[in-house]
């Protein structure tokens, strides 16, 4: 069984990986990084986090997602 002190919770892994809440619950809601859901809140196993992040996580993606995002609001024709 996992080290129970190793479980973070899913916003301080989120502040840890340097990602958004939302980035870090989809990741362990579909099994990409080590976690468990106990009632209705998500732990991170903090020794995970840095695998998680060279495995899956593309900052590239993130930013072009961004961008994306600022474009649609600033878009004039919207």
């Amino acid at each position: 069984m996992a080290d129970l002190d190793d479980l973070i919770s899913l916003t301080e892994a989120a502040e840890r990986a340097g990602v958004s809440r939302n980035t870090m619950h989809l990741a362990a809601k579909g099994g990409l990084i080590k976690a468990t859901r106990l009632g209705r809140y998500w732990y991170i196993y903090a020794s995970d986090i840095e695998r998680w992040k060279q495995e899956h996580y593309r900052q590239d993606m993130a930013d072009i997602r961004r961008l994306r995002k600022h474009d649609e609001d600033t878009d004039p024709q919207s």
